[in-house]
């Protein structure tokens, strides 16, 4: 936790701040799996009483990024390898509705900007800017897909996903993930849902195995020591 230097929050919803900051700080790598929260630490990071931070950390345990032990304090939780093997069951489940849909009415515009952009991807990319392309392109795709639920519904799991997406990605090539993701587009653009649903699986499949394997190798990560 020492080192770690946030802006300070000024606003009326401190609670919600404090949340996204601690948040993207978790999903980033910045606070890394298994470490502990420290209430009075990040207050003072954040130049706030200890109540919004409370409040915060609490938001994150209900969120499935954090787990609260009883006499030990709050620690940044890593998904076991059964929580990865479980939520990405549900991802690619909600993902492949994402497919079907827009192979029926293929957004073009979306799609071949993305296209382009991971044509552009090379091993030299910094790994955050490909991770957020890569979660704006998974995101993009459900607002695109025209049913009113499917993006609360991915949010949800990726609202714990993300956690662990990092550990994932940052252990694949770049240039064949985006390839991948070009033959995922590709079969989108043709219409053809099989293929495009075949393609989904087993860009999402590679990913999942990535996570699998970081947990079985880091198992002090995924529960307080």
């Amino acid at each position: 936790m020492e080192g770690i230097i946030f802006s300070p929050a000024n606003t009326t919803d401190l609670r919600e701040v404090v949340y996204e900051k601690i948040k993207d700080a978790i999903v980033t790598g910045l606070i890394p799996a298994g470490s502990k929260l420290s209430e009075l630490d990040l207050s003072k990071q954040f130049d706030v009483s200890r109540t919004p931070v409370r409040e915060a950390i609490r938001q994150l345990a209900e969120a499935g990024l954090v787990s609260l032990a009883a006499r030990r304090g709050a620690y940044v939780l890593l998904p076991t390898a059964k929580d990865a093997w479980d939520l990405y069951e549900i991802r690619t489940a909600l993902e492949l509705i994402s497919v079907e849909h827009l192979c029926q009415n293929p957004p073009s515009e979306f799609l071949l900007n993305a296209r382009a952009k991971f044509r552009e991807a090379s091993e030299d990319w910094n790994d955050d800017m490909f991770m957020k392309m890569d979660e704006e392109f998974h995101s993009m795709m459900a607002k695109h897909a025209d049913n009113n639920f499917l993006d609360f519904l991915l949010d949800k799991v990726s609202a714990i996903l993300q956690i662990c997406r990092h550990y994932a990605i940052v252990s694949l090539p770049k240039v064949n993930s985006s390839m991948e993701h070009i033959a995922i587009i590709d079969a989108i653009l043709d219409g053809n849902a099989a293929l495009a649903k075949e393609n989904m699986t087993l860009h999402l499949s590679r990913t999942r195995d990535a996570l699998i394997e970081y947990t079985s190798k880091h198992p002090e990560s995924t529960s307080p020591e």
